[in-house]
């Protein structure tokens, strides 16, 4: 191999070196963004599970709706107790939709290989 070849090569590398450095910094910010946003929205979601639990948001199509959006926040340990809270208080009166938001939980968050074990 050429020495210019060589110096090609390596000047390559570096760059690729320094484009993946530069997506994993971006991919990083990103996700302590996303952490921040899950803390910053826990006290709204503490509220609403607390209202469902003594029956002050009883309106199903409102309950689903924050479910939805709670879903998107259940990689945090904290908001994932309190999604389960409200499904369980669910559980009596709508098996289905309860059903429901645990397969999207699991389709969101578990591994293809995790479940298949637990089969």
């Amino acid at each position: 191999m050429g020495k210019k070849k060589q110096k090609t090569e390596k000047k390559t590398e570096i760059i690729d070196n320094k484009i993946e450095d530069k997506f994993f910094s971006e991919i990083s910010t990103l996700a302590e963004g996303i952490i921040d946003l899950a803390k910053s929205v826990l006290p709204f979601y503490k509220e609403f599970t607390e209202d469902v639990i003594h029956e002050r948001i009883t309106d199903i199509n409102e309950i689903e709706r924050q479910l939805d959006y709670m879903l998107s926040f259940c990689f945090d340990d904290e908001i994932l107790l309190l999604y389960k809270a409200v499904l369980r208080k669910l559980y009596d009166e709508y098996p289905d939709t309860v059903c429901f938001y645990v397969q999207g939980y699991r389709d969101m968050y578990e591994d293809d290989e995790q479940v298949s074990e637990d089969v």
